[in-house]
């Protein structure tokens, strides 16, 4: 789910932007992929059925990596993660430790609605939403993240599958401009207490 928070994408939006060749024909074939793309609707008869409050709810640990567009891994991290319900709202609260020594920190805040949730977070632009089909999540957002001193806006696409009712498997997308520049692969687990996630002094 989790969403993530990253500098590793500065070289990939410069050639992009400075090279307008690759630009258009990298469009041109994800326009024709995209008709190949699987339909949310084919994971509903899928079990064990995912109940977001559920699943959030209590300390859990994450691990993952984060690749580039042309997959190469290029950082891993640990998470720690504490979901409560407040007043008809779920709260995330996350930190989050990569192995080059950052930490990043996020408070997710999630309310139902008709259909799907909606949620917000200091670091998200505007509202991100997410959908439930059988035993996944899809959670969409546009995350801002500090390059260089300038603020870029990256297109999330977040798939969480339920593997059993403690553990979830996940992938995120990362685009901009309708290209990918990035993916995060994590591994979600409910615990008894964050200090078995092993994230040290990043735990508050």
């Amino acid at each position: 789910m989790p969403p993530y928070m990253f500098t590793m994408v500065t070289d990939k939006l410069m050639n992009m932007s400075q090279n307008y060749t690759r630009f258009t024909s990298r469009v041109a074939l994800l326009l024709l992929l995209t008709g190949c793309q699987l339909k949310p609707e084919a994971y509903e008869k899928n079990t064990p059925k995912f109940v977001f409050e559920d699943f959030f709810s209590g300390p859990l640990c994450a691990k993952g990596v984060v690749k580039e567009g042309n997959e190469t891994l290029i950082r891993k991290f640990k998470a720690a993660i504490n979901g409560y319900t407040k007043d008809d709202l779920v709260y995330l609260d996350e930190i989050f430790v990569f192995d080059d020594g950052e930490i990043q920190t996020r408070l997710w805040q999630f309310s139902k609605q008709e259909q799907g949730y909606a949620g917000s977070a200091g670091d998200v632009v505007g509202r991100a939403h997410g959908n439930t089909f059988g035993d996944s999540f899809n959670l969409k957002y546009r995350l801002a993240i500090n390059i260089d001193g300038e603020s870029w806006v990256i297109s999330m696409d977040d798939w969480l599958h339920l593997i059993d009712e403690n553990t979830l498997m996940g992938t995120t997308k990362m685009s901009k401009w309708g290209l990918d520049v990035g993916r995060i692969d994590i591994y979600i687990e409910r615990v008894k207490t964050t200090e078995s996630c092993g994230i040290g002094n990043g735990r508050r």
